[in-house]
C-alpha cells in the first residue's frame, strides 16, 4: 500500500490471543497508523506506538525509514506517508552491517538515513499516516502492542484470514481502518 485511500471504511474485530498469529503476515506487509505531522523517530516509537523506551533503545537494532537504515532515533524525522521497518538484530554480515550503531555501520554510509531522505509524499496532509512494518524479533514482541485498540490501515486482501469482521462486506474497498481488540 503506497497511499492512503480517501474513503477507507472502518471495521472492528475481536480476536482470541491465539489469533494473533494471523496478524503477523499483515504486520510484516505493513499497516498504516495515524501519525503527527512531524516528529523524531524516538518520540513516534514511544509516544505514538506505545513501545517501551528501554525496548526501543536496547532491542530495536535494525530500523529503516523509507528504505534507509537509521542510527540516530533523535535525528530521524517521521513524516506522514513514510514507511518505517522495525527489526531486532539480524544474523550474518548483512545484519552486522545494518545494525544500528554497529562496527560495520560505516560500510553503509551511502544508504544511511541522513535527514534529507523521504519526503513523506505518499499521504495527503489531511490524513497523516505512517506505514509500519515489523520483522523477526520485533514482530513477535510488538505485534500486540501495535495492533490492540488503535485503528490500522490494512489492505482488504490481508483480512481474509481473520475471523468475521463487524459490518463485514466492503471487500470492494482497497483498504480498511481496522480496530482490533482481544477477548481473552
Amino acid at each position: 500500500m503506497n497511499s492512503v485511500p480517501g474513503d477507507a471504511p472502518s471495521r472492528r474485530v475481536v480476536l482470541r490471543n491465539a489469533d494473533l498469529r494471523n496478524l503477523k503476515p499483515v504486520l510484516q506487509a505493513g499497516v498504516g497508523v495515524r501519525a503527527p505531522l512531524r516528529q523524531n523517530l524516538r518520540r513516534f516509537l514511544t509516544d505514538d506506538l506505545g513501545i517501551d523506551p528501554a525496548y526501543v533503545e536496547d532491542r530495536l537494532q535494525t530500523v529503516f525509514l523509507d528504505g534507509s537504515p537509521v542510527d540516530d532515533f533523535d535525528e530521524a524525522a517521521v513524516l506522514p506517508g513514510c514507511t518505517l521497518a522495525l527489526s531486532g538484530a539480524m544474523p550474518g554480515l548483512v545484519g552486522a552491517t545494518m545494525r544500528r550503531g554497529g562496527y560495520f555501520a560505516r560500510l553503509r554510509e551511502g544508504i544511511a538515513y541522513d535527514g534529507a531522505n523521504g519526503e513523506g509524499e505518499n499521504a495527503p496532509s489531511e490524513k497523516p499516516v505512517v506505514f509500519v512494518k515489523l520483522f523477526n524479533r520485533a514482530l513477535d514482541d510488538l505485534a500486540r502492542v501495535l495492533a490492540v485498540g488503535r485503528p490500522l490501515l490494512v489492505e482488504w486482501r490481508w483480512l481474509k484470514d481473520l475471523p468475521a469482521l463487524e459490518n463485514s462486506g466492503g471487500d470492494e474497498a482497497d483498504a480498511v481502518w481496522l480496530t482490533i481488540n482481544f477477548a481473552d
